[in-house]
């Protein structure tokens, strides 16, 4: 059966962009959705109470295959579960609205989802663009295969990108609390990874855009503050064995000294760099505490000869 057969019927993939405020943004990520190879899809646009003109942005592709349900805002995670309780397709592709697809995506993964049957959580490789040029993603050294929950507690290399079958009784949706915004990814993956695994395919088909106001980059303290939270809600929801807990501090607390770094925080990095050193592989975790020690070693040589 063709693609441009079954354009004609229900559905195959819902595409989820939950968007805030990203008017400059969303056009570009909506025609990379639409340029697709694979045409059997639906596009969900969740406007998570955006003050900008999003919605004369978006009316500009209305379609057949293109929903734009606006909303009070309540946060990204909010306004995934939004989008996926009012979708159609089999499976569900979370996008967030200053991304693009390359046009083959929807075909990379529905070969692969024909070809294993019926995964629950299957994904390919993404990119980032920033400042004209392209960079790898943490994606790019994974072997092609099956995950479990022993990748993700190192953290979550797959950020929000997801395909997940909607008809799965056990699917946890995105933790709403706005609190753990920015963070609300990993934590799905942690608890949905727990019973069940998530397929990779060794395909970049995806590029994310790295601007300076991505969640990830726009405010460290308040995501060093979403980490420690996140943490505790991780540690409370999700089972785990005495090394994957380990694996799982070293990591936030890792993250939390490479953001303290990056806006000069260094008496906090470096407080951070030794709560995640005991739970780090050795070497990475001289790397980190050296890191952290030059830094707060030359901000003090620096006042010290401007005395």
């Amino acid at each position: 059966m063709t693609a441009n057969l079954l354009s004609t019927s229900a559905p195959f993939f819902s595409v989820v962009i939950p968007t805030y405020n990203r008017a400059g943004f969303i056009a570009e990520t909506l025609r990379s959705v639409l340029a697709q190879e694979f045409q059997a899809f639906e596009i969900i646009i969740v406007d998570d109470g955006s003050t900008d003109n999003t919605a004369e942005v978006v009316a500009q592709f209305a379609g057949p295959q293109v929903r734009y349900l606006p909303k009070h805002n309540g946060e990204r995670g909010a306004a995934r579960n939004y989008g996926f309780k009012r979708a159609h397709g089999e499976y569900i592709i979370f996008l967030d609205s200053d991304d693009k697809l390359l046009s083959s995506h929807l075909a990379t993964l529905y070969a692969k989802i024909k070809e294993l049957g019926t995964p629950n959580f299957i994904a390919t490789k993404y990119n980032f663009f920033r400042d004209g040029v392209l960079a790898d993603s943490d994606m790019a050294g994974i072997q092609e295969g099956w995950y479990t929950l022993d990748l993700f507690v190192g953290g979550n290399a797959l950020a929000c990108n997801i395909c997940v079958r909607r008809q799965n009784p056990a699917l946890r949706l995105f933790e709403e609390d706005r609190r753990y915004a920015a963070v609300e990814d990993w934590m799905f993956m942690l608890q949905n990874t727990q019973q069940d695994r998530v397929y990779i395919i060794d395909a970049v088909t995806l590029t994310m855009n790295d601007h300076d106001t991505r969640s990830m980059r726009s405010d460290n303290t308040a995501l060093i503050r979403k980490l420690g939270l996140a943490l505790d809600w991780m540690l409370s929801h999700v089972v785990l064995t005495a090394e994957q807990r380990r694996a799982l501090m070293g990591r936030v607390y890792y993250l939390c000294a490479i953001h303290a770094y990056a806006d000069n925080h260094w008496a906090e990095a470096l407080h951070y760099a030794r709560r995640a050193a005991p739970h780090l592989p050795k070497r990475q975790a001289v790397i980190l505490l050296v890191r952290c020690l030059v830094g707060l070693r030359a901000v003090e040589w620096v006042k010290t000869i401007r005395r």
